[in-house]
């Protein structure tokens, strides 16, 4: 289902987390603490840091009320090389003109694409992430927030796979916590994707969610 979304709908930004399993990360299992999945089950599926979607037959209708909401902030996202493995990311975060100043907390992480293999849903699964930021913006003003990353053997060995994101959410706690925006980059991180509001997917495989 995550897999039909994914191409039928080219703003929806998914990030996968796993949790209690063999590709487990603990700030993937973090993520799992923040929106309390363990309350509802998994698989926990969410859109802009908000619910969980569940059930999975109201999952593309519940997608198509989240695009259909406005956001006045922007996120644009670019990479440049600094080593064979190393890349520094800027996330460009503003407010428009005719929008509201917020305090934002800038989340950026590396993702692995149909990782692993095995699991045929597998999208985007969650390998690292950068120091999170929490910026205030004013309107009409944008924010940098720079951060670096290196990929490790398994991403180098499918660089083709390799997904940066980064998103604005609210600096809460918890869930819920909305997502602003959120951006993407591809390998070779040509340019960033910006799109109306921003997802994070949770774990599809533990715990299955999408959730900034």
């Amino acid at each position: 289902m995550v897999n039909t979304l994914i191409t039928n709908y080219p703003r929806f930004i998914v990030v996968e987390y796993h949790v209690q399993d063999a590709y487990a990360l603990p700030w993937g299992e973090s993520r799992g603490n923040f929106y309390n999945i363990w309350a509802l089950g998994i698989p926990w599926f969410a859109y802009d840091g908000l619910w969980d979607a569940w059930p999975i037959n109201l999952y593309e209708t519940n997608l198509q009320q989240r695009l259909a909401v406005p956001t006045d902030v922007t996120l644009e996202l670019s990479g440049v090389e600094l080593a064979a493995d190393t890349w520094e990311f800027t996330a460009e975060v503003c407010v428009e003109a005719s929008g509201v100043g917020k305090e934002m907390r800038i989340y950026m992480v590396q993702a692995l694409d149909k990782y692993p293999a095995s699991l045929a849903y597998s999208r985007n699964t969650f390998q690292q992430a950068a120091t999170t930021e929490d910026v205030t913006v004013a309107a009409g003003a944008c924010v940098d927030v720079v951060r670096t990353f290196t990929f490790d053997a398994l991403s180098m060995a499918s660089p083709e796979d390799i997904v940066v994101m980064a998103w604005a959410q609210q600096p809460l706690p918890g869930i819920p916590a909305e997502v602003h925006q959120a951006a993407q980059l591809k390998w070779p991180f040509v340019e960033g994707e910006m799109f109306a509001d921003g997802f994070e997917s949770g774990d599809l495989s533990a715990w299955s969610a999408v959730v900034p």
